[in-house]
């Protein structure tokens, strides 16, 4: 019996052939590489043999199991015609396995190559394109036509609202390669609000500088301040002009964020009693504003013009002297700048023209030097101590009808100089050059009154002065004040 059964196992062993069919389609035939080793017959326990589906021998002693290696491969059963195979035979098969197993990566590996070139070409391709049409857009190629658009740019304009401003106008096509421009070049931030009028064949670089640099906005308003305009005045004239609010502009102009940068606002000791600090430094004159401006920037351009004229500006005072700055004149007169400019309001409120600005200068410097005699004057005359204008009755209003209705019954000016000795606390109106040069370089008189016939028609007013207290009264007769 046991010959017999050896002799089934080595026909079944030479005749042996297992055929695998990948997914492919590839068939390999191994048949040869397990019948050329077996001419012999195998050594094996009798009645040896293995169930495929279990890993189990069969045979006497089948309690034990072949190893778990074969159960990896069960998704490809080797099972041949007579259904059980010894360990040589599951050996040869389990190679062919992994030989056929090892074809099938190799050409998965060429398929998965092939199919990650393809699309690496093809992004690299879709990424030329766009790299291409983004260059293009920043370079403006295609955008020939050349004319204006104006846009608005919005306060604080994040990145995203200026590309879909640029977008909207026609001026840049690609928002997003704009945006990583403006970012790769760290130009971001700094986008300047107003009005501007942007070429639309200008490149990115181009329309960035446009919109990065205040000087390029064209929402200006052009204002000219004359001569003895008052704080309130001005910030009337620039609330209506849409520069700046009002309100805002008189509070900066109550603050000390100036005096760091203006040498001339730390000789003001005398805050708490001025209505406003830099009433009398706005220099007048024309200034260019943008619309919606912030009132630090409308307030510097004041005080920087004031600090050119007065410090750093020489003019010649007297015909024939040296050349030199009101700052250094006042010096010289041992005059402080805060009693030059607001003895230059005064006469500015007061004077009816140029020359009469000299003589009521010298009128008032004449009273002012009475004030160590008592307020009497060479003439034996008295009273001089208070300067007696009608212009500082109602500072920091001109007129009684400006005063708020709620506040006119009773009031009452800290400025008014026919209650107060000498000069007021600060300036009352902001005086031009021609006043400030009066101030410094007075005529040389002997007079102590003034008083001026109204206008009339195109016959501006006409000044009278006097010495003495009853030349002053038949002024004033003859002038039609009595």
């Amino acid at each position: 019996m046991s010959d017999e059964l050896n002799e089934k196992r080595r026909e079944k062993i030479e005749n042996f052939k297992i055929e695998f069919k990948d997914d492919f389609g590839d068939e390999f035939d191994n048949t040869d590489n397990i019948s050329s080793n077996t001419t012999e017959p195998v050594e094996e326990p009798e009645d040896f043999s293995i169930d495929l589906q279990s890993g189990r021998e069969i045979g006497d002693n089948s309690d034990d199991y072949i190893s778990d290696d074969l159960s990896s491969y069960s998704d490809n059963p080797l099972e041949p015609a007579g259904g059980q195979l010894n360990k040589h035979e599951l050996r040869a098969a389990k190679r062919l396995d992994k030989k056929r197993r090892r074809m099938k990566a190799k050409k998965n590996r060429v398929i998965f190559r092939t199919v990650w070139l393809t699309m690496i070409v093809f992004v690299s391709i879709m990424i030329g394109q766009y790299v291409m049409v983004g260059v293009n857009d920043m370079l403006a190629v295609g955008r020939e036509e050349e004319k204006n658009v104006e846009i608005n740019i919005p306060e604080n304009a994040t990145l995203d609202q200026v590309a879909d401003i640029l977008s909207e106008n026609g001026l840049i096509e690609n928002k997003t390669f704009f945006k990583l421009y403006a970012s790769i070049t760290k130009s971001a931030d700094g986008f300047e609000k107003g009005t501007y009028e942007v070429q639309t064949n200008k490149d990115y670089e181009a329309i960035i500088n446009k919109l990065q640099t205040v000087e390029n906005r064209t929402d200006v308003v052009n204002i000219r301040f004359r001569e003895g305009i008052s704080i309130l005045e001005m910030a009337d004239l620039l609330e209506k002009n849409n520069v700046c609010s009002a309100d805002k502009f008189l509070e900066k102009c109550n603050s000390d964020e100036f005096d760091d940068d203006f040498e001339f606002l730390k000789g003001i000791d005398n805050e708490s009693d001025r209505y406003y600090k830099l009433d009398g430094y706005l220099f007048p004159d024309t200034y260019d504003f943008y619309v919606g401006e912030n009132p630090y920037s409308v307030v510097y351009k004041f005080l920087s013009n004031y600090n050119d004229k007065l410090y750093h500006t020489k003019i010649r005072f007297v015909q024939g002297e040296k050349k030199s700055t009101v700052a250094k004149k006042a010096e010289e007169l041992g005059m402080s700048m805060e009693d030059v400019i607001t003895l230059a309001s005064l006469i500015q409120a007061e004077a009816a023209n140029e020359d009469d600005m000299y003589v009521i200068s010298s009128i008032l410097h004449n009273r002012l030097d009475t004030l160590p005699n008592d307020g009497i004057n060479e003439f034996g005359e008295g009273g001089f101590k208070n300067l007696q204008l009608d212009s500082t009755v109602y500072y920091p209003y001109k007129t009684a009808n400006q005063v708020p209705a709620a506040l006119r019954k009773n009031y009452a000016s800290r400025y008014d100089t026919y209650k107060i000795e000498g000069l007021p606390s600060g300036p009352i109106c902001n005086p031009g050059l021609d006043a400030i040069e009066a101030a410094v370089n007075p005529d040389d008189t002997d007079y102590y009154y003034f008083c001026h016939k109204a206008a009339d028609g195109e016959l501006g007013a006409v000044p009278y002065y006097a010495k003495s207290e009853q030349e002053h009264l038949e002024n004033r007769a003859e002038a039609g004040l009595l």
